[in-house]
């Protein structure tokens, strides 16, 4: 559970019509992934919001979907507590050393592989949401298979790192919609931890007026 700098701006843009803002977070996301060599395997979730969450009294898990499967193969209970504007890291129990040092939850049960779809789940009341409605975050789409993963070059699921861009600061809670990760993701090589525990996001406040 880490402290990170959520930084702040505004930019301004030229338009005709009036653009809401797209900031700041009112939930926690999935702001790394991390999909390395044999078990170093693990998922870091933010918390941009400005009070402390707590994952087991929220009832948050986080679901993996394996090979295009349209039920949950891997319910994961989440405990530990996300300090606000912070990280909590989850990983593989077997990963190296180096990763575990920054693992706020060792998994012992099956994570991913790049071709798994991996959802952040919040229950309105205990195990008594729909999925739809419980859905925070996710990365992947539910029910289909895109072979060895998604996305292509370093932006892509499969023995890759990815990191959220800055300007993301909401989850993606469509869980059926054809997924991209090049449009919300920055891509690292295989093995990349150095950015684990700590995550920004850029409050961006799109504001317009006209010139004359």
């Amino acid at each position: 559970m880490r402290k990170c700098v959520v930084a702040a701006a505004l930019l301004m843009v030229l338009v005709g019509t009036q653009a809401g803002a797209q900031c700041p977070p009112t939930e926690l996301i999935l702001s790394e992934y991390v999909e390395g060599s044999s078990n170093n395997k693990a998922i870091e979730i933010f918390n941009g919001t400005s009070g402390a969450i707590d994952l087991a009294s929220s009832d948050y898990e986080l679901w993996i979907y394996f090979n295009g499967s349209t039920s949950p193969s891997s319910q994961i209970d989440l405990t530990g507590s996300v300090p606000a504007d912070g990280t909590f890291v989850l990983c593989d129990n077997d990963a190296d050393a180096g990763l575990l040092a920054v693992c706020d939850l060792e998994i012992t049960s099956s994570l991913f592989n790049g071709d798994d779809t991996v959802v952040l789940i919040k229950y309105a009341t205990k195990k008594g949401a729909t999925q739809t409605d419980a859905v925070v975050d996710s990365l992947g789409q539910i029910g289909f298979d895109p072979g060895s993963g998604w996305g292509a070059g370093d932006v892509y699921t499969a023995n890759k790192t990815l990191r959220r861009k800055e300007s993301v600061c909401n989850g993606d809670t469509d869980t059926s919609d054809v997924f991209d990760p090049t449009v919300e993701w920055e891509g690292f090589a295989q093995d990349t931890f150095d950015g684990l525990g700590s995550h920004t996001v850029l409050p961006v406040e799109l504001m317009s007026f006209s010139v004359e």
